[in-house]
């Protein structure tokens, strides 16, 4: 039974590799995460994404109750099944008047997930539009054939490593507007991207990636999830540390030590001469 979803949205995920808007937190409570965000910018003093990606969550524990929301799992269980892992999260941030952009990428292109099934739920904290610069989407293309890049290094791309889709349909793109506290849920091998920033305000946004335990991590050994519902079947994941307080040590540690992981294992791919 749906616990979120009808079923002609799952069937709309299917078929077009992403669904919005998903309802997580009202405006309000989206507005809270936002200070919070804010706060942690102003310590910082610096953007968190700078620091804060692959296991961005794993060092606060109200990050870790944003990945634990019952609301979104009710959405990402009538996607994965009932048994979910969370094996990591990152911030995308645009600045006001902000010139940076989102490459067309797949994420498949720098995960090693087989079978390749990451469900990625971005995370609105405050509104994101066209003028901000939302998510968009090339419906359809997490189907057949694996897209290819072309690594296309740029000062304003936060792709940081330039992986970039060619022969992209741009005609087709889906502009995923969201207001604070919705979510766009997409899969991890549809193309999408995003455009500068053109508001006056901050685009704040918070991806979140979660698989079933049946999924693989392929590049390395002792990958690591946390388990936000239902059991950890099999041996294909080990369980993450839980953060004490806010800024927890170890619990950044371990971030900067999987994030080196995954960008040492695509720039070996690139290297290599993997483009898809």
């Amino acid at each position: 039974m749906s616990k979120a979803l009808t079923k002609k949205q799952v069937q709309e995920f299917n078929q077009d590799g992403f669904l919005y808007p998903v309802e997580a937190y009202s405006e309000q409570e989206a507005s809270q995460l936002h200070d919070k965000f804010v706060g942690m910018e102003n310590k910082l003093g610096h953007e968190p994404q700078v620091k804060f990606r692959i296991k961005a969550h794993l060092p606060f524990p109200w990050l870790c109750d944003v990945v634990r929301n019952e609301k979104l799992l009710n959405a990402v269980e009538d996607i994965l099944g009932p048994n979910i892992l969370c094996w990591g999260a990152s911030f995308f941030t645009k600045k006001a008047n902000d010139p940076r952009f989102v490459s067309w990428h797949t994420d498949s292109f720098y995960y090693g997930l087989k079978p390749a099934e990451t469900l990625t739920a971005w995370l609105a904290f405050n509104d994101s539009t066209i003028e901000s610069g939302c998510v968009q989407y090339i419906p359809g293309t997490h189907k057949g054939p694996a897209a290819v890049h072309e690594i296309r290094m740029h000062k304003h791309n936060l792709v940081q490593q330039g992986q970039t889709v060619v022969d992209v349909p741009e005609e087709k793109a889906v502009f995923a507007e969201v207001r604070a506290g919705q979510v766009v849920l997409h899969h991890e091998s549809v193309v999408h991207g995003s455009g500068p920033n053109k508001a006056n305000h901050p685009r704040v946004g918070f991806s979140i990636h979660y698989v079933a335990p049946h999924v693989k991590e392929t590049r390395f050994q002792g990958a690591t999830a946390m388990l936000v519902r239902g059991q950890n079947i099999g041996n294909n994941w080990g369980i993450d540390p839980e953060p004490r307080y806010d800024y927890d040590p170890d619990c950044i540690k371990f971030m900067e030590d999987t994030r080196a992981k995954f960008t040492n294992s695509t720039a070996s791919k690139i290297a290599s001469g993997g483009r898809s």
